[in-house]
């Protein structure tokens, strides 16, 4: 019997071969989303060939951002002269920057960590500036560019006195608009999902594209499927306690969490809940408080005129459509249910820490990725100091976007700074590497590289197809680490997702083959309902399910760590944490 094809490996670290280890590829990533997606979050595609130009600096590459906001450091947002100054410049553009509101220092003990949580970006809001004769467009990328001529080009740095400088101005970013990394079947729309057999399209290419193989019904690469097995075993937290010292979490910041048995999810009078007999010990858990932050720090925003924002008001994954007069299931509907089953396949003695951040239609802010993770380095502060119950071991981000140039994804992202602070917790964070079939870097997949040696990794993961080749769709390049099935996956769908689409044919059932008593499915003969996922199982496919698959199977490391080797997940200080994160990779092989 021929040996089992691998489900994942880590990327080997040498290029000796002689390969070309470029990740300058010219193909584009990201150039086209819906314009009613657009305009849904109040964003823009920058386009290289009409975007604004200062003399001097690198000419941009595409990119999605937010119009309306600008990511500005904690620093130099409650800097009130410095702020006076940028809006002295911003004028001159027709804008004005008005800054979010203090916010209460965070309730960690280590005064070094709470100084560098306080100098992480927040979300600032441009508005036309005050008495302004002229009518002015709102753009972004226009008052970021603005205000790096102000200090850049000889002659102008009078303009904004001696207030501010470069190193002001590299504190300051786009705020971008990220999406999920699962195909979505529409490779030349939502996604720009790599190659596609429209010769019109950004690549040129004719013939088969990236994502064809991986469509089903109706252009979806979602599918209904039966699963014929028994839900994965979970053992009792008395059990769990012994062997691991608490259970693993794995921190899965995505869509949200809809109805489903195996995620003990319920929905009970159009409201969902965590299924209360399991007194606390389901498989899935949320954190209010953090949701709670993610939606004030929204409404700041809204309040201050960044309009139109969606808010993220709670933790579950709805609506499943964001045109309910069309009902078409969105395009990432269902994205962390499904994550979540594959952690449960591997992993079904962990819980999942679902916080949502992603909107069904695959749209993510960068301020609400920013938030999350800032404050779940609070929680883990927090489990540090005594509170083992809030530690968090895994973080898996099936999400991204592509730099408009390499400078402000090296000086402009906090991004990196506070994934970097998690690392330092101990956190092992796993990313989606991308479905553009490019070298060109996708963060904060890329990010991969920025680790030292030595140091706890962020681990980007590229997706294997079911007979261990190298999935088409995937990004590829030498800040792909780790490799893992990411192709025809199959996990669970929310019971409760049954969107407008219908079987292509429903026919009489024979009158001799009615249903049983008792049974209250349609006694008609059908086809196939593509958007019916009643079944609670489906098959789809990305890099969205490489990073969690390999998030769970280091989870499953520490959990084997903890049994064998008397590395117990308790304490929770940093340094146990470090040691246990290590240990596991080690026991992965992981070349770093």
């Amino acid at each position: 019997m021929p040996a089992q094809k691998p489900q994942w490996f880590f990327q080997p670290r040498s290029h000796s071969n002689g390969a070309r280890t470029s990740d300058d590829d010219i193909a584009p990533g990201l150039t086209s989303l819906p314009a009613g997606l657009l305009q849904r979050h109040g964003a823009r595609v920058l386009d290289p060939e009409k975007a604004a130009a200062v003399h001097d600096l690198p000419s941009p590459r595409s990119t999605v951002y937010r119009a309306r906001t600008l990511l500005v450091s904690g620093g130099l947002v409650q800097d009130a002269p410095k702020v006076g100054a940028i809006n002295e410049v911003l004028a001159e553009v027709g804008m004005m920057l008005i800054p979010s509101r203090p916010e209460a220092p965070p309730r960690v003990h280590d005064a070094e960590l709470a100084r560098k949580l306080a100098q992480l970006p927040r979300v600032a809001t441009l508005v036309p500036a005050r008495d302004n004769p002229i009518p002015a467009v709102v753009n972004a990328w226009v008052a970021v560019q603005a205000l790096r001529a102000a200090v850049m080009q000889p002659g102008r740095e009078k303009l904004a006195g001696s207030a501010l400088d470069q190193t002001d101005i590299e504190q300051i970013a786009l705020e971008h608009v990220l999406v999920g990394s699962a195909i979505d079947g529409s490779p030349a729309g939502h996604s720009g999902g790599g190659l596609t057999a429209n010769p019109n399209s950004s690549s040129g290419v004719t013939g088969p594209g990236s994502t064809d193989s991986y469509v089903y019904s109706g252009g979806d690469t979602r599918s209904p499927v039966a699963l014929l097995l028994d839900p994965p075993h979970r053992r009792p937290a008395t059990e769990c306690q012994d062997d691991y010292g608490r259970r693993p979490v794995v921190a899965v910041l995505d869509t949200g969490v809809r109805a489903h048995p195996w995620l003990d999810v319920e929905r009970e009078s159009g409201r969902y809940n965590l299924n209360p007999a399991n007194n606390g010990d389901g498989f899935m858990s949320v954190d209010l408080g953090i949701q709670k932050a993610i939606l004030d720090e929204g409404k700041k925003a809204e309040d201050k005129g960044d309009k139109p924002r969606q808010l993220i008001r709670n933790p579950w994954d709805t609506p499943i459509t964001a045109d309910p007069l069309v009902g078409e299931l969105d395009s990432d509907s269902g994205h962390c249910t499904f994550i979540s089953g594959i952690v449960r396949q591997i992993a079904p003695d962990a819980r999942v820490l679902a916080i949502r951040i992603m909107h069904s239609d695959g749209a993510v802010y960068e301020g609400d990725l920013l938030c999350a993770l800032r404050h779940l380095v609070i929680r883990i502060a927090q489990a540090e100091a005594g509170h083992p119950e809030q530690m968090v071991d895994v973080i898996s981000l099936s999400l991204g976007y592509f730099d408009e140039t390499r400078h402000d994804a090296t000086f402009t992202s906090g991004l990196w700074d506070v994934i970097e602070l998690l690392l330092g917790q101990g956190v092992i964070v796993v990313a989606a590497a991308g479905n553009y079939s490019t070298s060109r870097r996708f963060y904060p997949a890329a990010f991969a590289t920025n680790t030292p040696p030595g140091g706890l990794p962020l681990i980007s993961v590229g997706a294997l197809n079911p007979n261990g080749s190298k999935a088409l769709f995937s990004d590829g390049g030498h800040w792909i680490t780790a490799w893992a099935s990411g192709a025809a996956v199959v996990s669970t769908l929310p019971v409760d997702v049954n969107a407008s689409r219908s079987p292509e044919l429903r026919l009489r059932a024979y009158p001799d083959n009615p249903m049983p008593p008792g049974i209250s499915l349609p006694a008609s003969r059908e086809s196939l309902d593509p958007d019916d996922y009643s079944g609670a199982f489906a098959v789809w496919s990305g890099t969205s399910f490489s990073a969690p698959l390999l998030a769970a199977r280091i989870t499953r490391a520490l959990m084997e760590g903890a049994r064998h080797n008397g590395l117990k997940l308790t304490p929770c200080g940093p340094q146990d944490t470090l040691n246990r994160a290590l240990s596991a990779l080690k026991s992965m092989n992981w070349p770093g």
